[in-house]
C-alpha cells in the first residue's frame, strides 16, 4: 500500500478538487483497487475512533454522570460498522450506476465507485474527531458541514467519472443523497440490533420512508424495494425542475464563515426585558469545513435565553436539503415541529414539564438563528430570534467571511 499516494491524494480531494476529479476519472481502476487502495483504510477512521474515544475516556450522559462500555461490546460495534459501511459503499456504487441512463450519464460501476469513495471522504475524515467524545456539539456541526461538502464533491464527481450532464447533476446528486440517506438509517438500525450498543449512543430515527411492519430479511427487503420506489419518483420530480436545478447548482459550492468579530456584531445588544451576558464567538474546521458560531445569554431573573446564530457556509448544501424534511410530532409531554415559514425552514420544540424549548431559523440556507431557554415561552424564544436583523443575515448568504 502506498500510504505517500493516499495521503497526497486526500490532500488533492479536499483542497483542489476541480483539478483532481478529472484526474479520478481518467485513471485506470477496479473496484477491488479502489477499495483496497482507498475505502478499506478511510471506512475504518471513524468506527475505529469511536471505538478508542467510548474505550478510553467513556460516556457522558446528563444526570448519570461518565460511563465506559466494555470493550468486547464496542468491539462488535466497531467490526459490524465497518463491514456496513463498506457495503453501503460498494452498494451506492450500484445504484449510482444504475440511476445514470436516467440523468444522461454513463452506467459505469468502477467510476460509480469514485465517485462515491471520493466524494465521502470529508466525512470520513472528520470522524477521527470521535477519539474526544467531550467535543459533543462541535463533532456534529463538523460532520454537518463535512457531510454538505461531501455533496457539493459529489455533484462534480458525477460530471467527471459517469460524465453528467451540468443541467442534470444537481437533480442525479439530490437523488443519490436521499438514497444515501435511507441505507444511512438501514445501517444504524442493523448495527445497534447486532451490538446493542446503538440503543445508548442515538436516538431513534423516525424516516419518512414508511418500512413495512413484517421483520427481519423479508421486511427490510419489502422496506427497501419501498424506498426505492420513492426514489425513482423523487427522481421525475427533480427532473421537472432542472430550469430551477441549474441556477442553484452554484449554491453548493462552500463559502468560508464570517470571522468571530462578524459574527458577535450580528448578536442584539439586548432582548426586551433581557440583559446580555457574555459573547461567544468562535470559528474553526478542517481546511475548507470551517464553521463559524456566535452566542451570548439573556437573562433577567429566572428567565434565561441563550441565542447563538451558526455560519455553516460550508454546509450550505445540506442547509439547503434540510428544506425538504416536514415533521410534525405532538405529545401530551410537548411537541416537535419542522415546516416551512416564508420560504425558510423553521423548528419549534416545546417540554411543557420543564417549560424548555428550541426555536431555530435557517437563513438563506447558510445560517441558523437559534434561540433555547428554560423558563419562557414558544413567544418569548421566537422575538429573540426575530430581534436578530434576519434581513441583514440574507443579504450575507453569498459572502465569504474575513
Amino acid at each position: 500500500m502506498n500510504f505517500a499516494h493516499l495521503i497526497a491524494r486526500l490532500r488533492a480531494i479536499l483542497f483542489s478538487p476541480r483539478a483532481t476529479w478529472p484526474e479520478i476519472a481518467s485513471e485506470p481502476a477496479s473496484i477491488g483497487s479502489l477499495y483496497t487502495g482507498w475505502v478499506l483504510w478511510l471506512a475504518a477512521i471513524t468506527p475505529l475512533a469511536t471505538f478508542i474515544g467510548l474505550g478510553i475516556f467513556g460516556m457522558s450522559v446528563p444526570f448519570i454522570g461518565s460511563f465506559r462500555i466494555g470493550f468486547g461490546t464496542l468491539f462488535g460495534q466497531l467490526v459490524t460498522t465497518y463491514l456496513l459501511t463498506l457495503l453501503i459503499v460498494f452498494l451506492m456504487a450500484l445504484i449510482t450506476a444504475a440511476l445514470a441512463p436516467s440523468f444522461g450519464a454513463r452506467n459505469d460501476r468502477v467510476q460509480a465507485l469514485k465517485a462515491i469513495a471520493y466524494a465521502w471522504t470529508p466525512v470520513w475524515i472528520v470522524g477521527v474527531l470521535r477519539l474526544i467524545p467531550l467535543l459533543g456539539a462541535l463533532t456534529v456541526l463538523l460532520t454537518l458541514a463535512a457531510a454538505a461538502y461531501s455533496v457539493w464533491l459529489l455533484w462534480r464527481g458525477l460530471q467527471a467519472t459517469l460524465g453528467a450532464p451540468q443541467e442534470r447533476a444537481v437533480a442525479y446528486t439530490a437523488v443519490v443523497v436521499v438514497i444515501a440517506i435511507v441505507l444511512g438509517v438501514v445501517i444504524g438500525w442493523t448495527s445497534a440490533m447486532f451490538t446493542g450498543i446503538g440503543a445508548m449512543t442515538r436516538a431513534n430515527i423516525e424516516a419518512s420512508v414508511n418500512m413495512p411492519a413484517s421483520s427481519g430479511i423479508s421486511g427490510l427487503a419489502a422496506g427497501m424495494q419501498q424506498a426505492a420506489r420513492q426514489m425513482q419518483a423523487t427522481g421525475k420530480v427533480l427532473q421537472g425542475e432542472q430550469a430551477g436545478a441549474a441556477g442553484q447548482a452554484a449554491n453548493l459550492a462552500p463559502i468560508k464563515p464570517l470571522a468571530p468579530g462578524q459574527m458577535s456584531a450580528l448578536l442584539p445588544a439586548s432582548l426586551p426585558g433581557l440583559v446580555r451576558g457574555n459573547v461567544d464567538s468562535t470559528r474553526g474546521g478542517i481546511g475548507a469545513l470551517q464553521v463559524s458560531e456566535a452566542k451570548a445569554d439573556y437573562g433577567s431573573g429566572a428567565q434565561q435565553i441563550r441565542l447563538g446564530i451558526t455560519d455553516m457556509g460550508a454546509n450550505r448544501a445540506m442547509l439547503a436539503m434540510i428544506g425538504m424534511v416536514q415533521q410534525d410530532q405532538e405529545s401530551a409531554s410537548g411537541y416537535h415541529k419542522v415546516f416551512q415559514r416564508d420560504g425558510r425552514t423553521v423548528q419549534e420544540q416545546w417540554t411543557a414539564a420543564t417549560r424548555a424549548g428550541e426555536y431555530t431559523l435557517i437563513v438563506g440556507d447558510r445560517f441558523m438563528v437559534q434561540a433555547k431557554g428554560q423558563g419562557p415561552d414558544m413567544a418569548a424564544l421566537k422575538q429573540a430570534v426575530d430581534a436578530v436583523d434576519l434581513a441583514r443575515l440574507q443579504t450575507l448568504k453569498d459572502t465569504p467571511g474575513e
